[in-house]
């Protein structure tokens, strides 16, 4: 074992020291739709404290041990905000423009095409973020996982109640049978 590979898991033991709930930091920053790791978000965290730290003490002219705690504070606060605002704006935007999926979803079905082929006809049509969602669906669907998972597996990166919704009438629907395009319809016109 060489000394990169046992520097390894011990920076993995620092992490989970303190980050303890790491899986629900990595799903906030999944709901971004950025490619931000765990890593990228300490470092963003622990670079934001330093400059604010130093900002403090030779700009400022504030007392180290009040520039320390100030430092802590910025450098928790600032990235953990601009992740949620990342998020919120991203979760706007989508419920913004699933109507329109749901409409292309169900002109799809009344034109004969499967569920899968409407979703992918989202996945072509729309622009981000909901055009790049039912790409990852229609994606994971083509690579052996069911309908019904992807799109499970796609409501902690979405977290909208319209979406879980969405995910919910097409389980539903797949068990139960009954007019999918015209359940879509209606939820479209809702929202």
């Amino acid at each position: 074992v060489s000394q990169k590979d046992s520097a390894l898991p011990s920076i993995d033991k620092i992490l989970k020291r303190v980050l303890p709930r790491r899986e629900m930091l990595r799903r906030r920053l999944r709901r971004t739709g950025r490619s931000i790791s765990v890593g990228q978000y300490v470092f963003a965290c622990f670079g934001t404290g330093l400059i604010s730290g130093f900002a403090q003490v030779f700009l400022f002219d504030v007392a180290v041990p009040v520039a320390v705690l100030g430092a802590i504070a910025s450098g928790i606060a600032l990235p953990h905000g601009f992740v949620g605002y990342l998020g919120r704006r991203r979760q706007k935007k989508f419920t913004a423009q699933f109507p329109e999926g749901i409409d292309l979803i169900v002109r799809g079905l009344r034109s004969g095409l499967p569920v899968i082929e409407s979703i992918m006809t989202v996945a072509r049509e729309m622009p981000k973020p909901v055009g790049t969602e039912f790409q990852t669906i229609s994606d994971s669907v083509r690579f052996g996982q069911t309908l019904e998972d992807a799109l499970w597996d796609a409501v902690p990166r979405i977290d909208t109640p319209e979406f879980k919704f969405f995910v919910v009438s097409i389980a539903v629907q797949r068990e139960t049978g009954g007019n999918l395009a015209e359940t879509l319809e209606n939820l479209s016109e809702v929202l």
